[in-house]
């Protein structure tokens, strides 16, 4: 068994001393910020476990549930994530339990900040809501606090997440299509970019592989850059019949993009999506999309939560979170 790594080893490292290093894990004053991110940075690197948070929990139960959330998930015109937000506060009071939110910016977590809430001892868990990058993950980890991942995944980190159906979900959405009579279909998404969008993908893949369709890599187009801004989407020259869009969003750029170039939404290109959030119906046609099912994505990170809290038996779990198509006008029947 490799030796705990303590504070002092820390220090012996960076020619400081242990209460140098203290101040800095516990962000107290008295480091510059400068020296307290080279504190922080090498107790990831070394491993260092930041027991002191988890043995206070153990002994004094705050009755809060933590819940981060990057920035770029949670903007005004966000209505996917800020939903789930809600079900989740909404199912924490049905358990007696109350929400703390932290907005993750950037910066916070480029350097490995420290979530207030957590260095105050003011959570029992934490969900992490969106996708948060693996070394912030892993970081987070390090505070031994209970801690769930909501809609993303990473098969190296073995943490309970609650995950949609993706891959099946854009499968049957995809297959659908097919069945329609389209044989050239288009993907809409970053597939750099989350895990769920990959999955969706994987799933729009394996429809053409089973229908026998050659997939077109001129038909794979981008809605947002590799930090998640939405950008301008170029058109390709020769465009499909119908593009499977990441979601309701990127189905609602997409079309006002073609609607302004002079093509009719579905009679020139259909479109379908997924979430099932208000992008889809505040176009017109109403678009074709996948109900992702927020509500029991949320009671479900609650319930595992709790539960996580109390077990520490059988980690990794993967929940997953079935799905259901809401036909709308946004497909066209190719005879």
């Amino acid at each position: 068994m490799s030796k705990k790594v303590t504070m002092q080893d820390i220090a012996d490292r960076l020619g400081v001393s242990k209460v140098t290093v203290s101040k800095a894990l516990n962000d107290k004053p008295g480091v510059s910020e400068e020296l307290k991110q080279k504190i922080i940075d090498l107790a990831v690197e070394m491993d260092y476990k930041f027991n002191s948070i988890a043995k206070a929990l153990k002994t004094r139960r705050t009755g809060n549930i933590g819940v981060i959330v990057p920035e770029i998930f949670f903007t005004k015109n966000e209505f996917f994530y800020t939903k789930i937000f809600r079900y989740i506060e909404m199912e924490a009071t049905r358990q007696k339990m109350n929400t703390i939110l932290t907005i993750l910016t950037e910066e916070e977590e480029t350097k490995n900040k420290i979530p207030l809430m957590c260095q105050e001892q003011k959570v029992d868990g934490l969900l992490l809501l969106g996708q948060v990058s693996p070394r912030y993950v892993t970081f987070l980890n390090k505070l031994n606090l209970p801690m769930i991942l909501v809609d993303f995944y990473y098969r190296d980190i073995k943490l309970d997440h609650i995950v949609t159906d993706n891959f099946y979900a854009s499968y049957n959405i995809t297959s659908y299509l097919i069945e329609k009579g389209h044989k050239k279909i288009g993907f809409c998404g970053n597939i750099n970019l989350y895990s769920s969008i990959q999955d969706r993908y994987l799933g729009y893949h394996k429809a053409l592989l089973e229908y026998g369709l050659v997939f077109n890599g001129k038909y794979l187009i981008k809605e947002r850059d590799d930090k998640g801004n939405y950008i301008d989407i170029n058109i390709p020259d020769e465009l499909p019949t119908a593009f499977v869009c990441n979601c309701d969003k990127a189905a609602y750029l997409l079309g006002s993009k073609l609607s302004a170039m002079g093509y009719k939404i579905p009679d020139d290109v259909s479109l379908v999506s997924f979430d099932d959030v208000e992008y889809s119906t505040m176009f017109n046609p109403p678009i074709t999309t996948v109900k992702v099912k927020r509500n029991e994505m949320a009671r479900q990170a609650v319930k595992q939560l709790l539960w996580r809290i109390d077990n520490n038996e059988d980690l990794g779990q993967r929940i997953v979170i079935g799905t259901d198509i809401v036909f709308r006008d946004s497909v066209r029947e190719i005879k």
